[in-house]
């Protein structure tokens, strides 16, 4: 091969590189606006459960609902009815949550009584599709620093090919 067919070469390499360098840029940006979507959903879940919680207090009376009927070091063990589990997915690592199926775990709200307001299942509703919220900004953070890395190892290629 001669130098000038080398060098043609390289130029058709870096081109192709800088095109696939525009395209994880792009996805960069539209990874950013779907975290930063799922960020706003998060909030806004969290202040509408913590509307509903307010209004279950306000109804069952402000002992009923609040900190001390919650589980203390000396309570009995309980398992978590909603967990969540790592898996790989087109070589990235995501998050996935997982119900527990258990038939024997015990809901958290009858921690609170047996006749609860409906505001209180509700809140607890929300609380849970925030975890969702929570998980799949998560996987789009993971996204995000996967995204970087490949954007940092074709500038390194793009600068190392330049100085050739």
């Amino acid at each position: 091969m001669t130098l000038e067919n080398k060098h043609d070469s390289m130029a058709v390499d870096v081109e192709v590189v800088s095109d696939l360098l525009d395209k994880l840029v792009l996805k960069q940006l539209h990874l950013m606006e779907e975290k930063m979507v799922y960020e706003l959903k998060i909030e806004s879940s969290i202040n509408n459960g913590s509307i509903n919680l307010a209004k279950s207090r306000y109804i069952m009376g402000q002992s009923s609902v609040s900190t001390a009927r919650l589980p203390v070091e000396n309570s009995p063990e309980f398992s978590a009815l909603t967990s969540c589990e790592t898996t790989i997915e087109d070589g990235v690592q995501q998050l996935k949550v997982v119900e527990n199926t258990d038939k024997s775990k015990v809901n958290p709200i009858r921690w609170f009584g047996v006749l609860v307001p409906q505001n209180l299942h509700k809140a607890q509703s929300i609380f849970q599709n925030a975890i969702n919220f929570v998980v799949e900004c998560v996987n789009v953070q993971l996204q995000l620093h996967e995204n970087i890395k490949n954007i940092e190892a074709l500038k390194k290629y793009i600068s190392l090919n330049k100085s050739s």
